[in-house]
């Protein structure tokens, strides 16, 4: 009787053994435009959100009935490249921080869109 468990037991153990599936990790090789835009991508968010935080731009967002919460929210749901996007055109503004009333249209258009397309 021994005998017969320990044959039981050493097929039952090789039969799990055989049925696991084995399973293989890939690795790759991450390019520096990848490592780059992973480690800029909280940096456009937070860009995107002091501007917005600026008395400023609130006024002028209250004035065209654009709420400030909201538009966070929608600056937090747009994707990376869309934000790398916005938050170059605020880098593209003049030094003394003046927003010319094209470029702050541009930029409320794009929050808007973001806000449709979602």
């Amino acid at each position: 009787m021994k005998l017969f468990n320990l044959m039981f037991t050493a097929v039952l153990m090789l039969l799990c053994l055989t049925l696991v599936p084995a399973t293989s990790s890939y690795a790759g090789m991450i390019g520096t435009d990848e490592a780059v835009s992973a480690q800029q991508q909280p940096n456009d968010r937070a860009k995107i959100d002091a501007f917005l935080s600026k008395s400023e731009v609130q006024e002028q967002m209250r004035s065209m009935g654009v709420d400030a919460a909201t538009a966070r929210a929608r600056v937090q749901a747009m994707t990376p490249a869309e934000a790398a996007q916005l938050a170059q055109k605020l880098d593209a503004v003049p030094a003394g921080g003046a927003l010319s009333t094209t470029d702050f249209i541009i930029i409320l258009l794009v929050i808007i869109l973001v806000a449709i397309l979602l």
